[in-house]
């Protein structure tokens, strides 16, 4: 594998980690920045509803109730490139909700629910901007 093929499977990588850090941070509306204009994206909490678009992933994310914390911890990521300009990724998610309403304990936060398990499969693309989701979908695996 050469510099670059590296620093390509670096970059979608990357895109994994920013999506959660963005929604976890409360800056789900600039998620749009990660993704193609074509985008489709499906939760894993409902893999059976595909959003197609960009401006209507950020719709939907702009429905998430804005008491609902977040923490997602992503897993086991793989990417593959599958040509020049683009490459496929697979991952694991654990991710962690609480409400912003309940007590912040000092030195342990708020009380979370049980964790979803759950994975990712990508399809990235390169764009003159950079790497950015071409399709993401989720699937629920496991839940306590």
């Amino acid at each position: 594998m050469n510099a670059q093929e590296l620093a390509d499977i670096e970059a979608c990588r990357s895109l994994i980690l920013e999506f959660a850090a963005r929604i976890d941070s409360g800056q789900s509306h600039t998620l749009g920045e990660l993704l193609t204009a074509d985008a489709t994206f499906a939760r894993p909490t409902n893999p059976d509803v595909v959003i197609n678009g960009r401006d209507a992933i950020l719709a939907a994310f702009a429905l998430r109730p804005k008491h609902l914390v977040s923490q997602h911890l992503n897993l086991n990521i793989r990417i593959r490139l599958t040509g020049a300009d683009t490459a496929e990724g697979q991952s694991v998610v654990m991710l962690y909700l609480a409400n912003a309403d309940d007590e912040l304990v000092p030195g342990k936060g708020r009380k979370a629910g049980s964790p979803l398990i759950g994975t990712w499969t990508d399809a990235f693309v390169r764009t003159a901007a950079g790497w950015r989701f071409k399709d993401r979908r989720g699937a629920a695996t496991m839940h306590a």
